[in-house]
């Protein structure tokens, strides 16, 4: 089985041996990465693991006046990498798949879900900042782990979610929460399950533009994504600096703080994904310059 993760990033040097890490444990096999505008050695660090055959690595000059993200997903959907894949799962580098079944990988996640589906819709589970100031130099999921509960409906972002989808399934462009789907006149709509296994409703299915899932599931018991997207007080402020990548025009300050930074419950539920992560990531931080490499963007950040 051929799963593909896609991302875009800037500035995420800290993180991302974490990151990529965590999916490789969790059974994706290849991905393709557009970089812009890194001023912390983000490009640099994956052009090494590009060169050491872990993923692919675009660097992405974008157009002026149109989403960046956007641009990079319009260009991988064109990509040998996703014409060959079988799933497709599109996420940044402050989420992180959290799988609940037995052996907690992506194939072990299909094994448990309905047969001929096109596509797994993922909840957020928003985590905040968890008391941290700084920018320290250890793994996320371990210095992160409060979160809001599973149950809150409000606001608004806790309903969002990511979708893990068929590369052949009525889809005809990425996107950041869902993929495009082609009009159902010529493709029908795609077979969609929640976090739970559930099937989801016609009209869901029918609404490509929805990225809420508020009264309709919260489907979580089997995977949901976490969400890191405060980490420490000084990340978000970097944050704040870099802007989003798919709407600069919207502020990333005191509110978007607020409706995000959710430390309610003590939630370690990823931990037991932890072991196959930490393989990896020995494996990531061994290969010749990369700590070096990881080191500067940590003092970069700092």
């Amino acid at each position: 089985m051929n799963i593909l993760g896609v991302t875009s990033m800037r500035n995420e040097g800290p993180y991302l041996l974490e990151w990529f890490a965590h999916h490789l444990g969790a059974g994706v096999n290849s991905f393709l990465v557009y970089s812009n505008d890194c001023e912390d050695g983000t490009d640099d660090m994956l052009a090494l693991l590009d060169r050491a055959g872990v993923l692919t690595h675009v660097p992405h000059q974008p157009l002026t006046g149109k989403s960046i993200q956007w641009q990079a997903f319009q260009a991988a959907w064109k990509h040998d990498l996703r014409k060959s894949a079988d799933w497709v799962l599109v996420s940044d580098v402050d989420e992180f798949l959290n799988i609940h079944v037995d052996g907690q990988t992506i194939p072990d996640l299909l094994q448990a879900m309905p047969e001929d589906i096109d596509g797994v819709v993922i909840p957020w589970r928003l985590f905040g900042h968890n008391d941290k100031l700084s920018i320290e130099d250890a793994p996320v999921t371990e210095q992160f782990t409060a979160s809001i509960p599973a149950d809150a409906v409000y606001p608004p972002a806790t309903t969002f979610f990511k979708m893990l989808f068929r590369a052949k399934g009525p889809f005809n462009q990425l996107g950041v929460h869902r993929p495009k789907q082609k009009p159902p006149e010529k493709a029908g709509l795609p077979i969609l399950v929640d976090g739970g296994g559930l099937a989801l409703p016609f009209e869901f299915a029918a609404q490509p533009q929805r990225i809420s899932l508020y009264d309709i599931s919260n489907g979580r018991a089997l995977v949901e994504m976490n969400h890191y997207a405060i980490r420490s007080a000084a990340a978000f402020l970097i944050k704040r600096a870099r802007g989003l990548p798919d709407r600069r025009g919207k502020a990333v300050d005191l509110s978007y703080w607020v409706e995000r930074n959710f430390n309610t419950e003590e939630n370690t539920s990823i931990r037991p994904m932890s072991g196959a992560t930490a393989e990896h990531l020995d494996r990531l931080r061994a290969l010749p310059g990369m700590a070096e490499l990881h080191n500067h963007a940590v003092d970069w950040h700092r």
